[in-house]
């Protein structure tokens, strides 16, 4: 898992959490797993995450120019 979360923390988080969850997999890496479009696409808008990953999710999900 992460550096500054034990497993069992950062599974509850991540249930109790999804935008959290989300950042954390677009900001530190997916480790081979994906990430639900739907929940994406839901919560895109609220993320916290650097405008060029944003973008490019955006052009992804919705082939969106920028």
């Amino acid at each position: 898992m992460t550096w500054d979360y034990q497993k069992e923390e950062y599974l509850k988080q991540a249930k109790v959490d999804p935008i959290w969850h989300l950042e954390r997999l677009i900001n530190y890496g997916l480790r081979g797993k994906k990430i639900d479009e739907k929940m994406l696409k839901k919560y895109l808008p609220q993320l916290k995450i650097p405008e060029e990953r944003r973008t490019f999710l955006e052009l992804i999900l919705w082939n969106k120019p920028f």
